[in-house]
């Protein structure tokens, strides 16, 4: 009777030990990648880098400018309207942050644009954004997700 009351115990304590040592992390895709503990620099980072597949393509040729990277970027998805600007971001921990300024449509347009720095090149973050100050911005930098798959890659 002890060895079977012992045997239904073992199972849940089981059950909840294992799962207690699950990944608790949901962002887990390519995110965790971004935190390599690398201290980047502008200098390293400057240069040209593209995504190409299936007729999509996204160009971003980045300049370094007084530690900030500076230059083109162009987005040129296949049935979409193609949006051409200018990106300009400094490096926080393992994300290039800054503002994207392009035109759609001949209207002018700014928006938060993030990018995960990962051993590939480059992966843009996507998340929740709300319009502050006539910019869309992300709600909360710490939510971005990374998982899309469409590494920019260095030429």
């Amino acid at each position: 009777m002890n060895n079977k009351i012992l045997s239904l115990l073992a199972v849940p304590v089981l059950v909840i030990s294992l799962s207690s040592c699950q990944n608790s992390n949901p962002k887990s895709e390519v995110g965790h990648s971004t935190e390599s503990g690398k201290d980047w620099t502008a200098s390293e980072l400057a240069g040209k880098y593209s995504f190409e597949d299936s007729g999509d393509t996204i160009v971003l040729e980045l300049n370094n400018h007084n530690d900030s990277l500076v230059g083109p970027l162009n987005y040129n998805f296949e049935e979409k309207d193609k949006n051409e600007g200018v990106f300009r971001g400094v490096i926080k921990d393992s994300l290039l942050v800054g503002q994207y300024t392009f035109m759609s449509e001949g209207v002018s347009s700014v928006r938060e644009t993030v990018f995960g720095i990962v051993p590939e090149g480059l992966i843009e973050g996507f998340g929740d954004v709300e319009e502050r100050d006539s910019m869309m911005v992300f709600k909360n930098m710490d939510s971005l997700r990374f998982d899309h798959g469409m590494i920019l890659h260095k030429k």
